[in-house]
């Protein structure tokens, strides 16, 4: 479970220059928002697993999530310029 996020974020900038290069920026914010949907999934996983267990646990299930929730709004705001390089990349291979 927590080697797929690691696909999961160095697969979002590339997302964002393939959608660049597409041309369709309405698609754009759909990666983070299932990254985030993933990531809030995975969050009641890792917490249903700690149960009741000692307050470490929990603090674990925490900063997973924060890391996790800080890395996507990195990532996110990194394919903003990443987009409009696909774009320009669109503009230099189509010539339209």
């Amino acid at each position: 479970m927590f080697q797929i996020m690691r696909h999961i974020f160095a697969g979002l900038p590339v997302a964002s220059v393939l959608i660049g290069f597409a041309g369709q920026p309405a698609v754009l914010a759909v990666p983070p928002a299932l990254t985030a949907g993933f990531v809030l999934i995975r969050d009641r996983i890792i917490r249903r697993r700690v149960g009741l267990a000692a307050w470490p646990s929990d603090g674990f299930a925490r900063h997973v999530l924060v890391d996790d929730l800080g890395w996507l709004l990195f990532l996110t705001l990194a394919g903003l310029p990443l987009f409009f390089l696909g774009t320009l990349l669109r503009g230099m291979v189509g010539g339209a």
